[in-house]
């Protein structure tokens, strides 16, 4: 007989998935991703996926397959979004999300061909200035990469746009 999983609140407050008959807590694992800040002197390379809803663009990002390394994902990634082959890879850190528990593993690359060959997977994707506002959401993990390399990075406000959810984006 199967036993079910219970919610039991451990120590440090936060409430587990456990098995009072083995005494086992069953932690909800985060997914594993890269997020990519491809950058070209001040520019940086935005894309917005096909379906997404809100008038935001993102950084270039992806799941980290079985057996792969988070770097090698963060050059696929780059070549399999926009067609781009990129070098100086390097680490700016980890930022975790809650909704979609997902640990996004931060790099930064650059590209001597800014030419953009962009997937099926993406509405569009082009280079930015850093020294303008950007389309991307002030409280973003893509934001927070940014501002890593570009601290006086401005973000664009489009709240209007996102509750009247235009297709206007930019």
């Amino acid at each position: 007989m199967e036993k079910k999983l219970i919610l039991k609140t451990l120590y440090n407050g936060t409430r587990e998935k456990y098995c009072d008959e083995c005494d086992c807590v069953f932690l909800r694992n985060p997914s594993p991703c890269v997020i990519v800040m491809v950058t070209d002197k001040k520019k940086i390379l935005l894309a917005r996926g096909i379906e997404w809803k809100y008038p935001y663009w993102a950084l270039i990002s992806g799941h980290i397959k079985s057996g792969e390394t988070a770097e090698k994902t963060a050059i696929r990634e780059v070549r399999e979004e926009v067609g781009l082959e990129v070098s100086n890879l390097e680490f700016l850190g980890t930022h975790a999300t809650k909704v979609q528990n997902l640990l996004m593993i931060a790099f930064k690359v650059k590209t001597k061909n800014t030419s953009i060959k962009k997937s099926q997977e993406l509405e569009d994707a082009k280079w930015f200035d850093s020294s303008y506002p950007l389309p991307v959401r002030h409280d973003s993990i893509a934001a927070q990469v940014i501002r890593h390399v570009f601290p006086k990075t401005k973000f664009k406000n489009l709240k209007k746009l996102e509750k009247s959810n235009s297709r206007k984006f930019v």
